[in-house]
C-alpha cells in the first residue's frame, strides 16, 4: 500500500465529548506549541534517518517548532551512528538508554524527557503513517487532549494473533466502566496535561496503553490503516505479545483471579454432586467397579486446576514483587543534543 494512501478524509472520526468541554480546552491551546515526537527505537538503522528527516520536513511545512527525541532501546545495530552522523542537521536529541528495557519504558523515558507542549508519538518503520499527524494535532487544537490510532483492520495477521489479541481485550475490559479501545496502537498525540500525568504514575509495570486510558481526560480515537515496514522486520514476536498480555492483565485487571474463583466454586459443586452420585448408586445398586480410572482422572484434573490457579497467583505476586523493590523504571547511559537544541536551551 502507498504510504500517503491515508489522507484526512479517509479518516474515522467520532466526537465522544461535550462541546463546551472541547472548546474550553480548545482556547487553552498555545498559538505557538512546541511539539516534542517521541520515537523509540531498537536495532532501526534502515529507518530512523528517513523517518527523521520526513518528520522534520513535515513539522517545518506546517510552521510547528519541534523537538525529536530517539530513544535508543538499547540497540546492537548502527542505530545510535546513523542518528549521531545527522543530529547537527536536525532538532534532534538521543536518549541513549543502558540496556535494552523494552518499548513500554523506552516511551516512558521519552516522555520523561519531552519540554513540549504537545507530544507526537510514532514508531520509527513507517508503519504509522507520518502523514497522519497534522491531522492529529488539529483534533488536539479542537480540545482532545489524547488523540490516538485504532488500527482499522488486522488481515496481514494470523488468525492465532488475531484470536489472542480479541481474547485479551475482553478479559482486559471483562466489568470494567473504564474500557480500553481494542486494537489501540501507540500512534498518538498527548497534550501537556497527560504527559505530566503519565509521568506522575510510579508502577515500574507499564502497560502504556492501560496507562494512556486509566488517566482520562478528553480523547479521541481514530481507525487508521497500518502500513508495511520500510526495512527490516519487527523484533516484537509472538512471544512477546503474551508477555505484553500478562503484563497488561496483572496491571489493569481482576478477571484472572475471579475467573479461577468461579472455576474452583463450579469445580467443588460438581465434586459434590458426583459423591452423592457415588453414594445413591452404592446404596441402590451396589459398587462393583474399582474406581481407579475415575480416581486418577479426578486427580489429575485438580491438580491440574491448582497448578494453574497457583501460576495466576504468581503473576500478581511477580507484579507485587516488583513494585515493592522500587528500582528505577530505567536508566540513561547518555544525552546528546543538536546543536540547535543546545542554542534552544540557552536562550530560555
Amino acid at each position: 500500500m502507498d504510504k500517503n494512501s491515508n489522507s484526512e478524509s479517509d479518516l474515522s472520526v467520532v466526537d465522544t465529548e461535550p462541546a463546551f468541554i472541547l472548546q474550553a480546552r480548545a482556547n487553552e491551546r498555545p498559538q505557538d506549541p512546541l511539539v516534542s515526537c517521541l520515537l523509540p527505537a531498537f536495532n532501526e538503522e534502515g529507518n530512523i534517518l528517513p523517518m527523521l528527516q520526513t518528520l522534520h520536513k513535515l513539522f517545518d511545512e506546517q510552521g510547528l517548532r519541534h523537538e525529536l527525541i530517539v530513544i535508543d532501546d538499547g540497540s546492537r545495530d548502527a542505530t545510535v551512528e546513523k542518528v549521531l552522523s545527522e543530529i547537527n542537521q536536525l532538532p534532534v536529541t538521543l536518549l541513549q538508554l543502558s540496556r535494552n528495557f523494552g518499548k513500554e519504558i523506552a516511551l516512558s523515558a521519552g516522555i520523561d524527557q519531552a519540554n513540549g507542549d504537545v507530544a507526537v508519538l510514532i514508531d520509527c518503520d513507517f508503519q504509522h503513517p507520518p502523514d497522519l499527524i497534522p491531522s492529529f494535532l488539529a483534533q488536539w487544537r479542537r480540545g482532545y487532549d489524547m488523540v490516538f490510532a485504532i488500527r482499522s483492520d488486522r488481515h496481514d495477521e494470523s488468525i492465532t494473533k488475531r484470536a489472542v489479541t480479541h481474547v485479551f481485550y475482553t478479559l482486559l475490559n471483562f466489568g470494567e466502566r473504564n474500557k480500553i479501545p481494542e486494537n489501540t496502537q501507540d500512534f498518538r498525540v498527548l497534550d501537556r496535561c497527560m504527559l505530566d500525568a503519565l509521568k506522575a504514575m510510579p508502577e515500574r509495570n507499564r502497560f502504556m496503553k492501560g496507562l494512556y486510558n486509566w488517566i482520562g481526560f478528553t480523547r479521541l480515537g481514530i481507525k487508521v490503516r497500518t502500513d508495511p515496514r520500510l526495512h527490516g522486520s519487527s523484533s516484537f514476536n509472538f512471544f512477546s505479545l503474551l508477555k505484553l498480555g500478562a503484563t497488561g492483565l496483572t496491571a489493569f485487571s481482576n478477571v484472572p483471579l475471579r475467573l479461577w474463583t468461579v472455576v474452583g466454586g463450579s469445580v467443588s459443586v460438581a465434586s459434590i454432586a458426583y459423591a452423592l452420585y457415588i453414594v445413591i448408586d452404592t446404596l441402590l445398586f451396589g459398587n462393583d467397579q474399582s474406581g481407579w480410572p475415575t480416581l486418577v482422572v479426578a486427580i489429575a484434573f485438580l491438580g491440574g486446576i491448582q497448578l494453574m490457579s497457583i501460576g495466576i497467583l504468581g503473576e500478581y505476586i511477580g507484579r507485587i514483587f516488583t513494585e515493592v523493590k522500587q528500582r528505577p523504571a530505567y536508566f540513561i547511559s547518555r544525552i546528546t543534543k543538536s546543536t540547535e537544541q543546545l542554542k534552544q536551551e540557552a536562550k530560555k
